[in-house]
């Protein structure tokens, strides 16, 4: 069989593998549909064993981490820590929309960036989306915010996103030198995308506004008034959680000094929480070692290994050789926007984790600053269309399970803005940096 026969059939073992994962159909786990695909390529001669094995060898230790700080964000959810702090913004903001919004995207900034994307669309969103009720105010400008927050904020941190995860092991940049070199670079993005979606939703937060067809489902969550600011007596302050995520953070900070891969300190994290809450009888140890089976998502974790396997076989049968001409032709300015564009579309066609995959292990021996353009592309990128990402399709689908619109014209509106404007603010600051 031809390379471009193989190159055909390992598009369209991928294309099924994402339409997996996007429509995710009962009774067929994305891990055994992943290693059904990978299978096929190998025993059709797309990939041999020996390089299926090495990918996955190579990526295990990212997928470990990944399924720890999983782990650590439901328990840190068990805990009350999101919850306690949509309750405080509540109050802050008094009842004014605009002020709930700041309140809201610093939030959702600070979620993303140390317990990553999935965290704030599958955990923090519900929350933002019952504190908005709770004030009787539109949801919308909440809610996209922590959708484009989860993809652009995921910049800063290696934890952040799974696409950071790769491009550290791809460069060999520790924990600490990757926030110093993404730093501003992130700034510049949330700035941009605060600017964006508040002209975007200026009349709803200019006033109260408020949608009178959903009064009925808001009379059933309760109603706090804009003066009910004090803390209540019994009110459940997740001090075990705060300390232990700031002491998780610090230790990942520090984790490339010390010469220890930052999965030892997410895994202290989870044993943390865990005996905590066994000795303050929250659960029992049986309870929560299901609970962090579920967290875990071993059948994604192994769709991970298996999509890097189906990505070997694209690069290694042409479309690597296509590509990597565009990393060969400098730095400038120019090219870095051209490079980030370029990972934003693949982005959108391809799903931002598969894009992270065929690029940046191309691009990784032409400079960091070469690998963080692409970050940046396929990172902001997916606030442009569902498909995008999955944390975008994991938040369309929070939000219609709660029985809430999801807007395609008005997406894709703001996405049209955001993400140009993004990803030029990020990259002209790396570039300035460099």
């Amino acid at each position: 069989m031809s390379e471009v026969l193989f190159e055909v059939v390992a598009a369209i073992v991928l294309m099924a593998l994402l339409a997996v994962v996007v429509l995710k159909p009962r009774g067929l786990p994305e891990g055994f549909v992943g290693l059904l695909g990978a299978a096929i390529l190998i025993v059709i001669g797309a990939t041999t064993p020996s390089v299926a094995f090495a990918q996955a060898e190579s990526l295990m230790p990212t997928v470990l981490f990944l399924g720890f700080c999983l782990i650590f964000a439901g328990l840190c959810e068990r805990e009350g820590l999101f919850v306690y702090c949509a309750d405080i913004i509540g109050r802050l903001s008094r009842g004014r929309p605009g002020k709930l919004f700041v309140l809201c995207f610093l939030m959702a900034a600070f979620v993303t960036a140390s317990l990553s994307l999935d965290t704030t669309v599958l955990l923090l969103t519900p929350v933002i989306l019952a504190t908005a009720e709770r004030m009787r105010l539109d949801y919308r400008p909440y809610a996209y915010a922590a959708c484009h927050l989860a993809n652009t904020a995921s910049l800063l941190l290696p934890v952040s996103n799974l696409t950071n995860l790769l491009a550290m092991q791809n460069t060999g940049l520790d924990f600490l030198d990757f926030v110093v070199m993404m730093a501003l670079p992130w700034l510049a993005a949330v700035g941009t995308e605060f600017a964006v979606l508040r002209c975007g939703f200026g009349t709803m937060l200019s006033s109260r506004h408020y949608d009178a067809s959903d009064s009925g489902r808001l009379q059933t969550t309760g109603n706090r008034s804009a003066d009910d600011n004090a803390p209540k007596d019994d009110e459940h302050v997740p001090l075990l959680a705060i300390v232990v995520v700031g002491m998780t953070l610090a230790g990942f900070m520090i984790s490339g000094k010390l010469g220890l891969s930052p999965f030892w300190f997410a895994a202290f994290g989870c044993i943390a929480l865990t005996i905590g809450r066994a000795a303050a009888g929250r659960a029992s140890a049986r309870e929560q070692l299901l609970q962090a089976w579920n967290d875990a998502n071993p059948s994604f974790l192994l769709f991970v290994l298996a999509l890097a396997v189906v990505v070997a076989a694209l690069s290694g049968n042409g479309l690597g050789n296509l590509i990597a001409p565009l990393f060969s032709m400098g730095t400038s300015l120019p090219v870095l926007l051209l490079v980030a564009g370029v990972a934003a579309l693949s982005a959108n066609v391809l799903n931002n984790l598969t894009a992270a995959m065929l690029l940046i292990p191309l691009a990784a021996s032409h400079g960091l600053i070469m690998v963080m353009a692409i970050l940046i592309g396929v990172n902001i990128g997916p606030n442009l269309t569902y498909a995008g990402s999955l944390a975008t399709i994991l938040w369309r689908r929070t939000l219609q399970e709660r029985g809430r619109r999801v807007e395609l014209a008005r997406f894709t509106a703001i996405g049209l803005i955001s993400v140009p404007l993004c990803i030029i603010a990020a990259t002209v600051t790396l570039w300035l940096l460099a």
